[in-house]
């Protein structure tokens, strides 16, 4: 029986991709690096900013301290979430809604810093709902403890869960943990994501019917 469900949060909840992007290429531009749009979705989504950030200093041998580096990327990108915004995936705030009013248990599990997931948060009006970030656990997606980490702290079981994601780490990461996973083709693929064997795959949450998702 489903209790619970697991949301990833970029890509997920919100589209907050297209920022997450342009503040690393903000950064990198002194350096005439620019992370393309393609390299992004098909190499970086569903993993970390610090992953990315030590991807790019080791690959270019640049000059640079992984962990300011890593600071200076939130501050830019707390600042373009200020300036243009962000909106909900399709869809969401409907199934949330539904998800509430049955009583099933909600949280986040993001491998976002905890700071750009509270900033992300606040920008939607999320409010009331935990969440994991990667400061929360030692390894990041594909590997399953965030998602094993989000259902110790709801007090309910792998099987039991439900995982949303949007990235192929992050469905690898559900499914070594023994949960059910939902793809959303919001960043990747259909090819891409159908070759893990998710549970399901759909555009976004309008093409879900709650009791046939449950």
């Amino acid at each position: 029986m489903i209790k619970a469900f697991i949301f990833d949060m970029d890509g997920t909840i919100v589209n907050t991709e297209s920022l997450h992007r342009q503040a690393f290429n903000i950064l990198l531009r002194k350096y005439d690096i620019y992370i393309t749009k393609k390299v992004w979705h098909s190499e970086l989504v569903g993993t970390s900013s610090k992953f990315i950030a030590n991807k790019y200093i080791t690959k270019y041998n640049l000059p640079e301290d992984l962990n300011d580096f890593v600071s200076r990327r939130r501050y830019k990108y707390q600042r373009l979430l200020k300036k243009y915004g962000i909106n909900y995936v399709k869809g969401f705030k409907q199934f949330i809604s539904n998800a509430k009013k049955r009583g099933f248990k909600l949280i986040i599990a993001s491998s976002g810093q905890r700071l750009n997931i509270q900033s992300s948060m606040k920008a939607v009006g999320l409010h009331n709902i935990n969440f994991v970030g990667i400061e929360d656990v030692n390894h990041r997606k594909p590997n399953p403890e965030l998602f094993l980490k989000a259902a110790k702290r709801l007090k309910v079981k792998p099987k039991e869960c439900i995982v949303f994601e949007d990235s192929s780490p992050g469905v690898e990461a559900a499914k070594r943990a023994g949960m059910k996973v939902v793809a959303l083709l919001t960043t990747s693929s259909e090819s891409k994501l159908r070759k893990l064997k998710p549970n399901l795959i759909v555009k976004d949450y309008t093409e879900l019917v709650f009791e046939e998702t449950v």
